[in-house]
């Protein structure tokens, strides 16, 4: 293969492939990234076998012969990223190796033949079970909304991803570690109703390293999603298992409300619980008319309270909560102010934005014992 491309384009593909190569694979190929030429293009391709990002760079006409070879990718990221702006030539020689020539600068890496490169899988337009085409900025808004409150544990595969369901009208996204649970519905015209799927961790994680002011095209196929931005795809398997009957999980009798200006109580949890514990760390939250005291107490570091205005007319209430659970809340809302809905101190507390611009969107934290 042979190709001549503008190293700002190729750069920027490089750096949107990093997320998905497994650089600690055992299976050496899952490290290296495809690179295809064919028809004036540079095609590029990554995957874990779990999730896959396909792309490409526009290639000098005239320049280019077709072939393919698969290289390491973070070695290929690190020259790229050190050579100066212009364009750079790309080829194979020998035993699959990649050269590559930019200005007086002359690589050559080695590489793995194509035909070891796995076989990446797409969503046919024709046969998805379910689509939707919206601005993408709409839809990666959505999920910096709940990704916080996604399982990390592998062992609750079920959690280890976000609920997407297509409604008439709206697109919901929800998501819990059983926890919290983060949940937003947003309007968006032309979606028709389909049944959930869930969308793995690591595809929402790297979509939302992606800046784009176009369109994404959602497609569900039989085992696998793809989301279409631009020349970029990124498909993901659907993870397996049953999402847990969230609205049954959400309370509607939490009637003690109380609101806050969100920036000043994020920076007031954020120093109470400076001297809360790596183990369980809990800060509590004293509500009484018209105020909130916030405070931390740890045996071996000692105490930290912290006080702030608050709309609150109810009985006094006591509640202990996780504070990194609070402060996730509080950076992913948008609004001004927020409200806690709350019932006792034994419930969940119920988050909202003030005046949002959402349809729907609330984060419930599970109480710790005080």
């Amino acid at each position: 293969m042979k190709t001549r491309v503008e190293r700002g384009e190729l750069l920027a593909e490089l750096v949107a492939m990093r997320g998905i190569v497994e650089s600690r694979s055992t299976i050496p190929v899952l490290s290296h990234l495809l690179l295809r030429v064919r028809e004036n293009r540079l095609e590029l391709a990554a995957t874990d076998l779990d999730v896959s990002l396909t792309s490409s760079c526009a290639a000098e006409e005239g320049a280019s012969e077709p072939g393919a070879t698969a290289v390491q990718a973070r070695k290929l990221l690190e020259i790229v990223r050190a050579l100066g702006d212009g364009p750079v030539e790309l080829s194979t020689g020998e035993s699959n190796s990649l050269h590559i020539v930019a200005g007086s600068s002359r690589f050559r890496i080695n590489g793995l033949s194509p035909e070891d490169f796995p076989t990446l899988t797409s969503v046919d337009p024709d046969s998805a079970s379910a689509s939707f085409e919206v601005p993408f900025a709409d839809f990666k808004r959505m999920i910096g909304k709940v990704i916080f409150a996604v399982s990390a544990e592998e062992s609750r595969f079920q959690l280890n991803g976000a609920l997407l369901k297509l409604k008439e009208g709206a697109v919901e996204l929800v998501a819990t570690d059983g926890h919290r649970l983060a949940l937003i519905e947003v309007e968006m015209s032309g979606v028709t109703e389909a049944d959930g799927v869930l969308a793995p961790r690591k595809a929402l994680l790297e979509l939302l390293r992606f800046d784009s002011d176009e369109n994404v095209t959602f497609r569900r196929g039989e085992h696998h999603l793809a989301f279409v931005i631009g020349r970029r795809e990124l498909t993901c398997r659907i993870l397996e298992g049953t999402f847990p009957d969230y609205e049954k999980v959400i309370s509607q009798d939490n009637d003690r409300k109380a609101s806050f200006a969100r920036q000043e109580l994020a920076e007031v949890v954020h120093r109470v619980a400076l001297l809360t514990g790596d183990r369980a760390p809990m800060v509590r939250f004293r509500f009484d008319a018209q105020s909130l005291l916030v405070s931390s107490s740890n045996p071996d570091l000692g105490e930290a309270e912290e006080s702030l205005e608050c709309d609150y007319e109810a009985e006094n209430l006591e509640i202990g909560m996780n504070p990194a659970y609070v402060r996730d809340f509080l950076g992913a809302v948008d609004t001004d102010r927020v409200e806690f809905a709350l019932k006792d101190e034994n419930s969940q507390c119920l988050g909202h934005p003030v005046d949002g611009a959402d349809s729907r969107y609330l984060c419930v934290i599970m109480p710790m014992r005080i």
